[in-house]
């Protein structure tokens, strides 16, 4: 004879989950309910987004062009080099920002490393989103497993383990 585990009273839903909420959204899904994991995700990547802007700077359209030594009023130079694939930039409301890091500031280029990042994250399907957050997390290619962004440096060593990344097929 089996001892039968705990009872769960039916939520709402009728569905024994124990909680009385966390197999609801599941069981019953809505246009007006968010999951936890999406409502974690979403906040996960609001805050990397802002640790991005916080530590390297997301620049405006007028303030890439001024990096790069134009006139802050020449604000598609930031977008050519966008649809040119030299550069990345996320949406955040109706402007497109850059992060800082795919600048050289002293020189007033763009680091050639980012298009070759670019051209390898685009040839298997990464979105700019995925690539920004992958360059900015921790990763195991590295001994200090710290961030792809922190080897610019060694750019060699961002495209080995951009690579290993973007071309692995389990």
């Amino acid at each position: 004879m089996t001892t039968p585990g705990p009872t769960a009273e039916p939520d709402q839903a009728g569905v024994p989950d124990g909680s009385g909420r966390r197999l609801r959204p599941a069981a019953h899904p809505s246009a007006d309910v968010v999951s936890d994991q999406l409502a974690r995700s979403v906040q996960a990547t609001h805050i990397a987004w802002a640790r991005m802007g916080a530590e390297f700077g997301l620049l405006t359209s007028s303030q890439v062009a001024e990096v790069l030594g134009a006139r802050p009023s020449n604000r598609m130079l930031a977008s050519r080099k966008r649809a040119a694939h030299l550069i990345t930039g996320i949406v955040r409301g109706n402007a497109v920002l850059y992060p800082g890091f795919q600048f050289d500031r002293v020189h007033g280029k763009i680091l050639p490393l980012m298009g070759r990042l670019i051209g390898l994250a685009m040839a298997n399907g990464w979105t700019e989103h995925d690539l920004l957050l992958w360059l900015c997390g921790p990763n195991t290619s590295f001994k200090e497993e710290d961030r792809p962004v922190d080897h610019f440096h060694d750019p060699d060593s961002v495209i080995a383990a951009a690579r290993n990344e973007f071309e692995t097929q389990w």
